[in-house]
């Protein structure tokens, strides 16, 4: 029987021509190259023997080992890639014979990556006449295999214990590959279905595995792309693949997604169950998931309520690309009324991260998955607003508002703005009917410190009696700042306070009284009183509901801004060259040079600081504010969340926008603040005491 020459360093000896070189396992199947062979019993080689011998080589192990030999010429293998010839037989001068039935089996272990179990072993390597693979160590001649579709195992006399190993690509992966590869080449994927990937999405996967078929994260992005696609075949058989080799539990919660999406509930609440007792084998959690793996089964997506039932114990939630899939999804009929809650929030959180294009997909898939719903219809109304659609924008916000309201559902909070909104049809009937003051505002009592002339500027500012403490550090920067620069002219600080306590009307007091005695640029005008509706969910709209007394007052431009707040040192230099130079002040993050929003939603404005440069629009701007909030502000409105921004974005738009072209507008938002917002903490750290005392100081 011909036997075949390996090299010390695991190549077989043979010839392309008449040039004798080293041949790799997988060399010696193409056309040719021949490797070289010897006869056993009459030690003829082939090719080869007309010039060289084989001579046997002692050996200690009793292993088949043989010298090529000329002359006084050994062929030797010193180096890897080359062969040369040497005076003396040494290591590497031996050549083991080799049993041909094992060349095709060396071929596929060195030539293909492996698996053992779960753990990725790359290639076999063959060096010093063994065969080695994850760890372990055969005898090349004594290899021993048996081959089932994606399995070898392997074993030898000198090493009897059987080792299996996988191969990487299994034939399954290899399948899913050529099948994903089938739809792309036939165009039957229809990338406008999904918001959340493109076809080159799928295609750079598709590289990426062809290069490493063995990374799990690359077939767990394709099983989600597939998933997205719709493709749920094919996304199952790619997630199962990565599962065979990654048992972390995460892997086992995006097969428990990808189960819900599928309508196996039972599975989907046993993987659900799975992954957490998994991820958390320290921690008691049966008692949390019980019921909602008993919903789960019961038909409900119960998995949505997962993150928030492990927040509640203080446990993070999975975070993975598998959560993209839950939105949007068709909504089990079964589900209450929290599960639906939890994923208008997800819709919500999903369509701020879109772009517009990617929004209306999401859109169109949601309607047509659940219908109409007070989400949709939201995500609608931001649609239209930003594409300057505002009659149509109204519509989706008042049917969202009134969906809403039907469910008991509170979106977002960046979205409850919707329960405040006035169209602007509406808005434009304010003017013309009588609005009763819901809020109490208007009956407030007012000191006004009346200077001998109008003041140049007022500033309003409001708050409720709880957050007072507020109220002295903006007062002593104002002074601070008033006392260093008087430039600005008189200047009026009007505050509104909501059930203030006596000793804060007393600090009021004297604080306007020593301003008048002793003749400085600034007043202190003060208004008080009680609220119909909770004050501290009215507190950001009384800086607007105090505007109508101001007005009626002082017929001077208006600075508006949060109690929260405070004057930086130049800060009259700053307010003077605004009135020099611009007309009105917002902060307009959102918007572009032209006055058109860019993103967010039409309640999105920051109102910790506005200006109103147009002392003679002032009074209608103001009864325009109280007219809307005590509109907005009714018992039919379970939240006041965001009326001042509604009521500031509405003013923006009536008295503003319409004449962007005409006037000079502000970026409050760009250069030098004026009015600082301290970070969270660092407010309410001046008491009255520090005021009256600076006050005491500077009395002549």
């Amino acid at each position: 029987m011909p036997f075949y020459l390996l090299s010390w360093h695991g190549a077989l000896a043979g010839y392309t021509g008449l040039r004798l070189h080293p041949v790799s396992f997988a060399q010696s199947f193409m056309r040719g190259t021949t490797p070289a062979t010897l006869d056993e019993q009459s030690g003829a080689l082939t090719p080869g023997g007309a010039f060289a011998k084989a001579e046997a080589v002692e050996n200690f192990a009793g292993r088949p080992l043989v010298s090529i030999r000329a002359g006084k010429g050994y062929l030797s293998s010193r180096d890897q890639n080359v062969f040369d010839v040497v005076p003396l037989c040494a290591t590497w001068e031996r050549f083991l014979l080799l049993p041909p039935e094992l060349l095709s089996i060396l071929r596929d272990l060195t030539e293909q990556e492996w698996y053992q179990g779960t753990r990725f072993v790359g290639r076999a390597t063959c060096a010093e006449h063994h065969l080695q693979l994850g760890g372990h160590k055969w005898p090349a001649e004594q290899l021993q295999a048996e081959r089932t579709k994606d399995t070898i195992t392997l074993w030898s006399e000198a090493t009897p214990e059987k080792v299996t190993f996988t191969v990487c690509p299994s034939r399954v992966l290899s399948g899913l590959m050529e099948d994903v590869l089938h739809l792309l080449q036939t165009n039957t994927l229809r990338p406008a279905t999904t918001p959340w990937a493109t076809l080159d999405d799928l295609r750079e996967q598709i590289l990426r595995l062809s290069v490493i078929p063995r990374d799990t994260g690359t077939c767990v992005q394709l099983a989600r792309l597939c998933a997205l696609f719709g493709q749920w075949e094919l996304a199952d058989g790619f997630l199962t693949t990565a599962r065979q080799h990654d048992t972390r539990p995460e892997l086992q919660w995006m097969a428990a997604i990808l189960a819900l999406r599928t309508k196996n509930y039972d599975t989907a609440a046993t993987l659900m169950e799975q992954a957490l007792t998994t991820r958390y084998p320290d921690r008691d959690i049966g008692t949390l998931l019980a019921p909602l793996v008993a919903r789960q089964k019961a038909g409900e997506s119960a998995l949505l309520l997962v993150p928030s039932a492990l927040s509640s114990v203080g446990l993070p939630a999975f975070e993975t690309p598998f959560d993209t899939l839950l939105v949007p999804m068709r909504l089990a009929s079964k589900n209450g009324p929290d599960i639906r809650r939890i994923y208008s929030s997800l819709f919500e959180q999903a369509f701020q991260k879109l772009d517009t294009e990617n929004r209306l997909r999401l859109l169109t898939a949601e309607a047509r998955l659940n219908g109409l719903s007070w989400w949709e219809e939201l995500g609608l109304g931001h649609t239209s607003w930003l594409a300057g659609l505002q009659a149509e924008a109204d519509e989706h916000y008042a049917i969202a508002r009134k969906l809403a309201v039907q469910e008991n559902m509170a979106p977002a909070p960046y979205d409850q703005g919707v329960f405040s909104w006035l169209s602007t049809q509406e808005c434009g009937r304010l003017a013309s009917r009588a609005i009763p003051d819901v809020t109490g505002v208007a009956n407030w009592q007012w000191h006004f410190s009346m200077p001998e002339e109008q003041p140049s500027t007022c500033l309003a500012f409001a708050c409720t009696g709880q957050h007072f403490d507020l109220v002295p550090g903006l007062v002593l920067s104002l002074i601070h700042a008033c006392r260093e620069d008087r430039s600005a002219g008189k200047i009026q600080l009007c505050l509104g306070v909501a059930n203030p306590t006596v000793d804060q009307l007393t600090f009021l007091s004297t604080v306007s009284e020593w301003l008048e005695n002793h003749a400085t640029t600034l007043r202190l005008s003060f208004g008080h009183g009680e609220t119909r509706s909770d004050a501290t969910m009215l507190e950001p709209a009384l800086r607007y509901l105090i505007l109508p007394d101001i007005a009626a007052q002082f017929r001077v431009p208006v600075l508006i801004g949060d109690c929260a707040g405070y004057f930086p040192a130049n800060f009259i230099s700053l307010l003077r060259d605004m009135k020099a130079h611009a007309t009105y002040g917002f902060d307009l993050t959102q918007f572009d040079d032209n006055g058109q929003q860019q993103y967010g939603t039409p309640w999105s404005m920051n109102t910790a600081l506005a200006y109103f440069g147009e002392a003679e629009l002032v009074p209608a701007i103001a009864a325009f504010m109280s007219d809307y909030l005590n509109t907005v502000c009714s018992p039919g409105n379970p939240y006041h969340t965001d009326m001042d921004r509604c009521a500031l974005a509405q003013v923006f738009r009536r008295f503003v926008r319409s004449r962007w072209a005409q006037l000079s507008i502000r970026f409050l938002n760009d250069g030098p603040p004026l009015l600082v917002m301290p970070q969270h903490g660092q407010t309410g750290l001046v008491t009255p005491d520090d005021v009256l005392n600076d006050l005491k100081a500077y009395t002549r």
